[in-house]
């Protein structure tokens, strides 16, 4: 394979990024950015269990190769980005020193600091809710009311177990609905598994191959009776958001699912722990 098949695949996270591009690999952290060409690269493989990627680089016998390594949560993405710059690494030839072969430069803008991440505010609202919850358990306690504060500990799991039935409802809906306005419907076609997830492919209208892994209970497409593959529908806007096309079937299992069960689990919720509080300071 030339390196001009190389598919633009990219992994991006808090510590840097890595993507491929015109035969050659872009590594940025810390605000250096780095370009290795393909010519350079002996491997590129998963580590961390497989929390992240390493790009191993060429070296002559006998001394040990330049290791670059970033972390990513996502091993779904990294095993995608492993297996297809692997497929575009040149066949072995004379081991050169490939550290000699990459180009430093001055990065981008430096990350994002910690106090400005997405990750700092979801433990800041973590941290809040469960300040919360303390300072009310504290208060029935305060307040002699036993069975209160028993219904207000038993109540906590029902409670978040309602909220999170109709966060991830709500998510659903949002993302179907944009797809529903702008989204692009293909057949995604079986690629591989990463882990316990099944991989599909599909080509957007830019021609970039692109993997999602579809819903469990996706509309099959039998175009080809030899192959698997399924209906699906990105935004263009931003091709990470791939949705499977469902039958109607599963659409009225989850909708009772989640009017049934969640709103028992959040009703109940709503009564055993804010409920309490409110009769006890009325």
């Amino acid at each position: 394979m030339t390196t001009s098949h190389l598919p633009t695949v990219a992994l991006r996270g808090r510590s840097g990024g890595l993507w491929a591009e015109d035969g050659h690999l872009t590594l940025e952290q810390d605000g250096v950015r780095r370009r290795i060409p393909l010519a350079a690269v002996r491997e590129v493989r998963a580590t961390d269990g497989p929390r992240g990627v390493e790009v191993v680089l060429t070296a002559p016998a006998g001394a040990p190769p330049t290791v670059y390594r970033l972390a990513h949560r996502r091993a779904a993405e990294v095993a995608v980005f492993v297996s297809a710059v692997n497929a575009g690494v040149p066949a072995p030839r004379d081991p050169v020193d490939g550290a000699a072969l990459v180009v430093v430069e001055p990065g981008g803008a430096p990350r994002t600091p910690f106090w400005a991440s997405p990750e700092f505010w979801l433990w800041t609202v973590i941290g809040l809710v469960g300040a919360g919850w303390v300072a009310g358990l504290t208060t029935l306690i305060t307040h002699s009311d036993v069975i209160g504060a028993i219904l207000w500990v038993f109540g906590t799991k029902p409670l978040l177990a309602g909220l999170v039935i109709y966060s991830l409802a709500a998510g659903e809906l949002y993302d179907r609905a944009i797809l529903w306005r702008r989204g692009v419907p293909v057949v995604a076609t079986f690629s591989h598994t990463a882990g316990k997830k099944n991989l599909y492919r599909f080509t957007d209208l830019d021609g970039v191959q692109r993997h999602c892994e579809p819903d469990s209970s996706a509309h099959t497409a039998v175009y080809h009776l030899e192959l698997r593959q399924v209906q699906v529908c990105y935004d263009p806007h931003k091709p990470d958001r791939v949705k499977a096309r469902l039958t109607v079937g599963t659409w009225v299992l989850r909708s009772l699912g989640v009017g049934i069960f969640g709103t028992a689990l959040l009703c109940t919720g709503l009564w055993m722990v804010p409920y309490q509080l409110y009769q006890v300071l009325s």
